[in-house]
């Protein structure tokens, strides 16, 4: 009989040891403690049903898993969710145990016995004493249920859809989603989007918005690189034959800098909302399209989603065109 000591249920997450009552999937071989597979109800380790592999033959290394930051489970790592508990699953992140997946798996077990739920999404709901569950999260009470996993429906869509879209950093992105499609909200913070408008929305593929953006941008930027040209701040002097000390140009000045700003600020709090959207029509258009199969479906929601670096380098470069080109136009023809 094979030796499991020292070995991971991948039920409970905790090692056999010797005396363990364990019994292993007949079709893959993957040991549990006996009480765990009764539990689950079936093996539950399907990326190793899929490869066809045993599970003596994977043997998985800790680079090929990513390690769930809610309940510690290790899913393959091409996983979107957590195998076990549903929670988003993000690459790259820190393996090693972690002091509040134990705290986690405590908390579940009493509010089980309570009548709260966990919410792998920052909140906790329970049952008052009318009967009546309140979510209460970090945003106040909500009469819903949060609980949520790749299947649950957001605004006519499933997570799994919008997590395929988004690709890279999907938890703050679906715990926004979430809060627009179940609460009616419209505003919340993106600093990236706030402090670099003008190549942000390029950066996610949303072309549109990101070329109103750059062209706002660049043009409520003219005063200041006419004053960095003239000045020789830019480590170079141009005479364009403005005079920037005048009123007039320091009132033009004020008054890009201020819209430039607004820009910036309805930018930072509305490109969540934005994305969201977008990311919506473009699932709901693959998903109306009954010519295509489901991994069809799911590789085109992924091409569409992600992001682009390709598209900031561009949107640079279109930005440094509009800039030099209204000065250009600016020095020469109108401002003379």
């Amino acid at each position: 009989m094979a030796n499991y000591t020292g070995k991971k249920c991948i039920s409970c997450g905790n090692l056999f040891s010797e005396g363990d009552d364990i019994v292993v999937c007949p079709d893959c071989g993957t040991p549990y403690h006996r009480e765990c597979y009764q539990k689950e109800g079936a093996c539950i380790n399907t990326a190793l049903h899929d490869s066809g592999l045993s599970w003596g033959e994977s043997a998985q290394s800790a680079e090929e898993t990513i390690r769930c930051i809610r309940c510690g489970y290790e899913s393959a790592s091409d996983k979107i969710f957590c195998e076990k508990c549903g929670t988003p699953l993000i690459k790259g992140q820190e393996t090693e145990e972690r002091p509040f997946n134990g705290y986690n798996e405590s908390k579940e077990d009493t509010q089980e016995e309570s009548g709260e739920t966990f919410n792998p999404f920052g909140s906790s709901e329970s049952t008052d004493n009318s009967g009546q569950q309140q979510a209460q999260g970090q945003f106040g009470p909500f009469p819903t249920t949060m609980v949520f996993d790749r299947n649950s429906e957001i605004d006519g869509i499933k997570l799994d859809d919008y997590a395929k879209y988004v690709k890279t950093n999907p938890l703050p992105f679906l715990s926004n989603f979430v809060r627009f499609g179940k609460f009616g909200r419209k505003v919340s913070l993106n600093i990236p989007a706030f402090l670099f408008p003008n190549v942000y929305f390029f950066f996610r593929k949303m072309t549109l918005i990101g070329i109103v953006m750059l062209v706002f941008n660049a043009f409520f930027d003219i005063p200041m690189m006419i004053e960095l040209l003239q000045s020789g701040r830019a480590g170079y002097t141009i005479d364009l034959g403005i005079d920037t000390t005048g009123k007039v140009f320091q009132a033009l000045s004020n008054a890009a800098w201020y819209l430039s700003f607004l820009i910036q600020f309805l930018a930072g709090f509305a490109a969540n909302y934005i994305y969201y959207k977008k990311a919506r029509k473009t699932i709901l258009r693959f998903r109306e399209d009954s010519s295509l199969t489901e991994e069809q479906v799911s590789e085109e929601i992924s091409n569409a989603g992600g992001t682009s670096w390709g598209a900031v380098l561009l949107a640079f470069a279109c930005y440094s065109a509009v800039l030099i080109g209204a000065i250009f136009i600016l020095s020469k023809f109108i401002l003379k």
